[in-house]
């Protein structure tokens, strides 16, 4: 997870005096990465905060309206404006003649006969965001007059840290603050806020957890009397500074809370709640929320949400609604600060497609003790920005044991892992500067931090810790001593790469397909749903289940290239999976080659040519093909066959029926080879069988007929081989049918290779043998020559 991390914010927790770049490579090094630092400098010149006095509509266009602005000069400027969100007596930045914005010099202009002074900016134009809605209204307390830069205290350097997933403790302000101090020997200046709860007009509440496995922890408090309006300068830039966008002091310091201290918050318009309740409970059937994203959400049944006394009015752990937020209007809020189950909140997500910083967070596991620091945190910052007042306890519905984890570490372990000697009151004071508890003399006693519980296990973690803090590089480098041991040597790693380079060599493609398939592939293959492994939490609906069979995703592949692809020719080499009721799924390899062209035979012959070469690198002498006895999934039974080696089925060849191509919306005529690739490697031979070089010439002889088109050509080559020793070879040249062909017939070209190996083979007696193969083919197959 990457985030964009405000130095001059993080040096409020870690007192270090070191210039930005010598701060990035020493977190680098021993810490979370700092990819990338952004200089955050103002990219305007001469802005200034200005007052809209008046406002008048444009005599000349209904869209554009005419301002006299206030700068701190003695005469107002007259700027026209086209934005819909400004009102007289709102302070906002204003770009003097001669000034610079978004690369281009601010001039006097006559717009539609009226003289502009000036500009009125929004957030994007000053680059100060991504906000370009509408002008950007700064705080009412704001001087007129003063440099925008000097307001704001724009200069700062912007870390774009990545924190790996095992670390939600790391993914904010307090949490890499904790991190940079102990890597460069700093101190921590960080302490719990402690504002005041005294409680002065008190307002009931109710709080419930009815799913307290679902909610580990919730607690909330009741403020009144709050203001709710823009909020300071300062607050604004650090939320620009992380990418996100000032909307009011109430919801700002929310999202404040959730970067400084990594703890989703959430803030409801008291007056709202029905009942004046809260309730964490389970959602009902039927149930729908208007979200703060402006969408209304079907619930999903079963799902977290806090309620009120009748409706939900948040999806836990992912987003507030709409009806029960804080408006321009509010007076009294509830501040919520709670902890909820990861995978509760990880479900829901991807149930409603409905993902935030907050969901994100609370995915990874939150510790319910941060819902603590967080909450005081924020209740010091409403009284503090937003008048507000506090009117009610702090609930704290914790529903969780909270056990401190221990571990023994010895020095002696320390040095046998890292192959070094760490002083052990150095180990110590690491440990303790990354908020350990450790005692102990001999053999320490490390107490684990709630922030680390979920990550540290035990002493092994401990030391990767002392490790990197102390510093990867120091570690000594060694040659190993012994020689490294042979790795085990699997013969199939060797035949799957020669296969793929065969067939590479050939002109396919490798395809590399997920090995889980959704339910609408299953189907569109007629295979059974229930002989496929189905997954327990998928990623989505496309990978749902585990696959028997590389054809239906090569099917798919088949389907998404052939537009682009004149002559596709893919394959794939990969694991399949058998379910196994009792016990984990059986896995087995396979190999699938497809073949996707205009013509069924022309696809047909291709793939098994390329059979036949994979066969002969394999040094696989011969294979026979027997026409299916009984109808598959997806294949066409009268134009496939079984693949035969000896007495064994390996694999099917053929096309792929009508229904199945309709399916998958596929246009062109794919072939397809099926193997068993464990069941083809037990025919496979580390080197061919020797055969003598012919001491005599061959003689070559070809036969065109039109044939039955249910005749298969393997059933045509055996019958030809049987009728004379002299023949040694068949070779396929052609097939083809068109409209000059009989109806229910092919043509088809073959070539007959005849060889005496013990004399010179005579023409007359060749073309003997080779008119006997015509007539038997006559009697047999009622062919005619062409």
């Amino acid at each position: 997870m990457n985030l964009n991390i405000s130095y001059n914010w993080l040096k409020e927790y870690v007192a270090t005096k070191d210039s930005a770049r010598d701060f990035a490579k020493k977190l680098t090094v021993s810490g979370p990465t700092i990819d990338f630092i952004h200089e955050l400098k103002p990219t305007f010149k001469k802005v200034v905060v200005g007052e809209i006095i008046k406002i008048d509509k444009h005599p000349q266009a209904d869209k554009l309206q005419v301002c006299q602005v206030s700068v701190g000069e003695k005469k107002p400027l007259n700027i026209v404006c086209g934005a819909s969100n400004i009102q007289a007596g709102q302070k906002v930045p204003v770009v003097l003649v001669g000034g610079e914005v978004s690369g281009n010099e601010v001039k006097k202009a006559v717009l539609r006969g009226v003289e502009s002074e000036g500009m009125m900016c929004s957030q994007k134009e000053l680059g100060l965001g991504e906000d370009h809605s509408g002008i950007f209204i700064l705080p009412s307390y704001t001087k007129v007059g003063l440099l925008l830069e000097k307001v704001m205290n724009l200069e700062d350097s912007i870390f774009d840290i990545e924190v790996t997933s095992n670390r939600p403790d790391a993914m904010n302000i307090i949490g890499l603050a904790r991190e940079a101090a102990a890597i460069v020997d700093a101190k921590y200046t960080y302490h719990e806020s402690k504002p005041n709860l005294k409680i002065g007009q008190e307002i009931k509440l109710a709080v419930s957890v009815k799913e307290p496995k679902l909610c580990p922890r919730y607690r909330a408090i009741v403020m009144t009397s709050v203001k709710v309006e823009s909020s300071p300068l300062w607050l604004q830039a650090r939320l620009l500074s992380a990418g996100l966008r000032p909307i009011n002091n109430l919801v700002d310091i929310t999202n404040y809370i959730l970067l400084e201290f990594g703890q989703p918050m959430h803030v409801f318009d008291f007056d709202k709640l029905q009942n004046q309740e809260i309730i964490v409970r389970k959602s009902k059937k039927g149930e729908t929320l208007l979200a703060l994203d402006g969408k209304n959400y079907e619930l999903v049944e079963n799902s977290l949400v806090i309620a009120d006394g009748k409706n939900p009015v948040a999806v836990a752990g992912i987003m507030g609604g709409e009806l029960s937020a804080a408006t321009i209007t509010t007076k009294t809020i509830v501040l919520e600060s709670a902890n909820f189950d990861q995978l509760s909140v990880r479900r829901t997500a991807r149930a409603l497609n409905l993902h935030s910083d907050s969901s994100n967070l609370f995915e990874k596991g939150l510790a319910p003790e941060n819902t603590t620091p967080a909450i005081l945190r924020a209740i010091e910052l409403v009284a503090e920005l937003a008048s507000g007042q506090v009117a009610s306890k702090l609930f704290d519905c914790a529903n969780y044991s909270s056990k401190t984890k221990k571990i023994d570490l010895s020095s002696k372990e320390v040095e046998r892992v890292l192959g070094l000697e760490i002083k052990q009151a150095e180990i110590k004071s690491i440990l303790e500067r990354l908020g350990f508890n450790v005692s102990g003399t001999t053999a320490l006693k490390v107490e684990v931090p709630y922030w680390r519980d979920n990550d540290i296990d035990g002493p092994h973690d401990l030391i990767e810790e002392i490790a990197r803090v102390y510093g990867y590089h120091k570690l000594p480098a060694k040659l190993m001593a012994s020689e490294l041991p042979e790795g085990e040597s699997k013969p199939e790693f060797f035949w799957e790469d020669k296969t793929k380079d065969v067939l590479v060599g050939l002109g396919y493609s490798e395809n590399i397909n997920y090995s889980f398939i959704s339910e609408r592939l299953i189907k569109n293959s007629a295979l059974k749903i229930e002989d496929h492994l189905k997954i327990a939490n998928p990623l989505s609906g496309d990978f749902e289940y585990m696959r028997i069979s590389l054809v239906p995703g090569l099917l798919q592949s088949v389907k998404e290239n052939e537009r682009m692809v004149k002559d596709l020719k893919i394959f794939e080499l990969s694991k399949s999976y058998l379910n196994n009721e009792n016990n984990l799924p059986n896995e087995k390899t396979d190999l699938c080659l497809a073949r996707a062209e205009d013509s069924t035979d022309k696809a047909f012959f291709d793939v098994k040519g390329a059979l036949t070469v994979v066969l002969q690198k394999l040094n696989i002498e011969d294979f026979a093909l027997k026409p299916l006895s009984q109808e598959l999934p997806y294949w066409q039974k009268n134009e496939s066959a079984e693949i035969i080696i000896g007495d064994n089925k390996i694999g099917i060849i053929g096309t792929i029926n009508r229904e199945t191509l309709q399916l998958f919306n596929i246009k062109k005529s794919p072939a397809l080879v099926e193997i068993d690739f464990a069941k083809l490697l037990k025919s496979a031979k580390d080197s061919p069988t020797y055969k003598p070089i012919a001491k005599f010439p061959a003689i070559d002889l070809d036969i065109s007929m039109e044939i039955a088109e249910n005749i298969l050509y393997d059933e045509v080559v055996g019958f030809i081989k049987n009728i004379n020793d002299l023949i040694k070879q068949v070779l396929f040249l052609s097939v083809y049918q068109d409209q000059n062909i009989p109806k229910g017939k092919k043509a088809l070209a073959i070539r007959i290779n005849y060889r005496d190996d013990n004399k010179t083979l005579e023409l007359a007696e060749a073309q003997k043998i080779h008119n006997k193969v015509v007539e038997k083919l006559k009697k047999e197959y009622n062919i005619s020559i062409r």
